[in-house]
């Protein structure tokens, strides 16, 4: 540092410049875990509404943090700027159905999730554009949906109804067809259940089980759930670099040419 004294000049760092980064640090630290979770191998489209609801509560909780005696003005002044930043492309997901109809799908959250998380004003329209997300780019049938079953002889001629069974058949409760069930809206409507820690939500769509009873939503569920949280893999790329690099190679400085 001696040898940058002139080029330096009065730009140093004072003791109150220090308390600020290690406030900025401290603050950072969520930022820093949701995107490294973002990038991560079991993250999916399912957890980004979930991430920034986390970050929009972190920064909720540092506004209030800051209104007492811990305020900082330079901190509130940045707080409220990220969370003006955040709030805006929160907002923007609302034009990308497939954000909420992914948090649905995800069977940790289904609509329990927005009821309790969110304000009552969001639900139905929330709700209802992920429902015609579905409706217009899922809810169709494949021949797969439905296996064939071998061709059974026809029944006899029914007997004639007495007036008894007449009478009981007007009261007899009325169930849905599976043919007309709308499987998405019985889904989210369904209590939460937990799933191992080591299943994601894409890989407990594509269980026999889920696949067998909601054969076109489970079609739904893994096409959404296989989009990625984030556009790009910067932390699984770099920290793979690790197992192709050897200690001596990643060490080379800029202006250094490794030897053939």
């Amino acid at each position: 540092m001696s040898d940058h004294e002139e080029a330096i000049g009065d730009n140093r760092l004072l003791v109150g410049d220090w308390e600020l980064l290690g406030k900025a640090h401290t603050f950072l630290q969520p930022f820093a875990s949701a995107a490294l979770y973002a990038e991560g191998d079991d993250s999916s489209i399912s957890q980004s509404l979930m991430l920034m609801d986390m970050l929009l509560l972190h920064y909720e909780e540092q506004q209030i943090y800051q209104s007492d005696e811990h305020s900082d003005e330079r901190m509130v002044r940045a707080i409220d700027m990220g969370w003006f930043i955040l709030s805006k492309y929160y907002r923007l997901t609302d034009e990308v159905p497939v954000y909420a109809a992914a948090l649905l799908l995800d069977p940790r959250k289904r609509i329990a999730y927005i009821k309790q998380n969110w304000p009552k004003e969001w639900h139905e329209d929330t709700i209802a554009s992920a429902t015609a997300f579905w409706q217009k780019e899922f809810n169709y049938e494949q021949p797969s949906d439905h296996p064939s079953t071998p061709t059974s002889m026809p029944p006899p001629l029914a007997k004639k109804l007495n007036q008894l069974a007449i009478l009981s058949k007007k009261l007899e409760v009325r169930t849905i067809n599976a043919s007309v069930r709308d499987d998405f809206t019985s889904f989210i409507n369904v209590d939460a259940t937990d799933i191992p820690p080591d299943c994601t939500p894409l890989e407990w769509w594509c269980q026999p089980q889920q696949r067998k009873q909601y054969p076109k939503l489970s079609r739904t569920a893994i096409w959404i759930l296989s989009i990625p949280a984030e556009s790009s893999e910067p932390e699984r790329t770099f920290s793979g670099a690790r197992r192709t690099c050897s200690w001596d190679r990643l060490r080379y400085e800029s202006h250094a040419k490794p030897s053939r």
